[in-house]
């Protein structure tokens, strides 16, 4: 029987463009930490899961060699889905929620995790066992140390390691937003071995704190359960002025770091004897969270609009450029050609999402599949046709014929490389411009928000 790992030629064809794909689905895709990577033996990535697909995705983006995943028994139930995972290189993994009988499979996969260990694959398991849809870490579950723990008595001398990974999306569900993946040092299973041997359960405890220990510092994380959303406001809220204060650039991985850095100013404000002002600061991030849904203004971009002149120059060079487009014969084809080639993000797609699929962890995911085999049988459609009608729609150029396919399908693969920006710039500029409108038609309501961003300000800043 082929081993799950062995190599593959229809996998290792189609995987460079899933990687693709996975990051033209993002506006940004941020990997910090390879360096991190163990070169000295086998490893376990362990990254924590807020969404369904999306997580897997992104280690696949990273890992060196095509990685191996775990992934819930159900599943599996159905035959061609079965195999649909198989090819993918997932296996299942049992829990008592799926009869106490079937918790005896796991022995024969976790058997196949040390094989896929021992042939030098990567394995990714998510530790939590479920997926959340908080930027928090959910109990680990003590699996993966079951099979870190067999995988290193099969190794013997050779190293294993557990690399957590922090995995941040700045949105969960709107299309171009951005993903930051932050890859920690390996926390190295050989320390735990003797305790394992002589008291399991000990060794896996231990194990478990440790990675706990090691992801908290690598991901966005709001410990309160009473206090998430003014705590995730005032997380967005104030983001630019901590950048500003210690002079950071405006990217995803300086927003994540800022998050980061808030929320845990808040946690210690938890802590701190001075509970009212804790409780105060609560409150403002409640009204303010409270205020953005009545004016359905994203916290998140609260103090990154631009100021009216940049906007107004930024509205008027795009006006300009459309009416050159609009003027110009050949822009104008050209431009045409393009859209023609790759009009995916002008689909709405991520709304179709939210009205057919009732889990929000799941929206995500399936809008990315839906979009990546779209891509895929619009580009073969769009190459034949270019190819079949050669020049024939710009005579100009007619002497490229069939090649005319070949450029259909380039212009398939570049579009939908810099549709993320694109777009995510054309829905900035949208939310800028929704801003000063309701700056003009509701001041009173802008003005009070103001108002409670300098007060949180004041009191994060003393």
């Amino acid at each position: 029987m082929k081993a799950i790992q062995d190599n593959d030629r229809l996998y290792n064809l189609l995987s460079p463009l899933v990687q693709y794909a996975c990051r033209c689905h993002y506006s940004s895709f941020v990997v910090r930490g390879l360096e991190d990577l163990p070169s000295d033996g086998a490893y376990i990535i362990a990254p924590c899961h807020q969404q369904a697909l999306m997580e897997p995705l992104a280690v696949l983006n990273f890992a060196p060699v095509a990685p191996v995943f775990l992934a819930r028994a159900d599943l599996f139930r159905k035959p061609l889905l079965r195999k649909a995972l198989t090819f993918l290189k997932i296996m299942p993994v049992y829990r008592i929620r799926d009869g106490i009988d079937s918790l005896g499979q796991n022995k024969e996969i976790f058997d196949r995790c040390c094989d896929v260990l021992t042939a030098g694959h990567p394995l990714c398991l998510m530790a939590e066992g479920r997926h959340n849809n908080k930027h928090r870490l959910l109990p680990l579950l003590k699996g993966m140390f079951r099979i870190a723990g067999e995988a290193q008595e099969r190794l013997g001398d050779k190293p294993l390691y557990i690399v957590p990974t922090g995995i941040d999306f700045d949105d969960y569900e709107r299309p171009y937003s951005n993903l930051v993946v932050n890859i920690g040092h390996p926390i190295a299973v050989q320390p735990f071995m003797d305790s394992y041997r002589t008291d399991t359960p000990h060794a896996l405890n231990h194990m478990r704190d440790a990675l706990h220990d090691a992801l908290l510092p690598l991901m966005f994380d709001i410990r309160s359960e009473e206090h998430y959303d003014s705590i995730l406001t005032i997380c967005n809220a104030m983001n630019r002025d901590f950048r500003q204060r210690q002079g950071l650039k405006n990217n995803a991985w300086n927003r994540f770091r800022m998050r980061q850095a808030i929320a845990r100013r808040l946690e210690k404000e938890t802590q701190s004897a001075d509970s009212g002002e804790f409780s105060r600061l609560m409150a403002l991030g409640s009204e303010l969270s409270a205020l953005c849904r009545q004016l359905r203004l994203d916290a998140a971009t609260l103090g990154e609009h631009r100021s009216a002149p940049t906007l107004l120059l930024t509205l008027a060079t795009l006006v300009a450029g459309l009416l050159a487009v609009g003027l110009c014969r050949p822009l104008r084809l050209a431009a045409l050609f393009c859209l023609l080639c790759y009009p995916l993000p002008l689909i709405p797609t991520h709304l179709i999402m939210r009205r057919k699929v009732a889990d929000p962890q799941f929206r995500s995911s399936f809008n990315f599949g839906v979009r990546f085999l779209l891509s895929l049988v619009y580009a073969l459609a769009i190459g034949i046709v270019a190819a079949a009608t050669g020049g024939l729609w710009m005579s100009s150029l007619a002497d490229l014929g069939t090649w005319w396919g070949l450029v259909a399908v380039a212009i398939v693969v570049v579009g939908a490389g810099v549709s993320g920006p694109c777009i995510a710039f054309l829905l900035r500029l949208a939310s800028d411009c929704r801003f000063w409108l309701l700056r003009l038609t509701k001041p009173a309501a802008m003005k009070n928000i103001d108002t409670i961003i300098s007060s949180i300000s004041r009191s994060l800043n003393k």
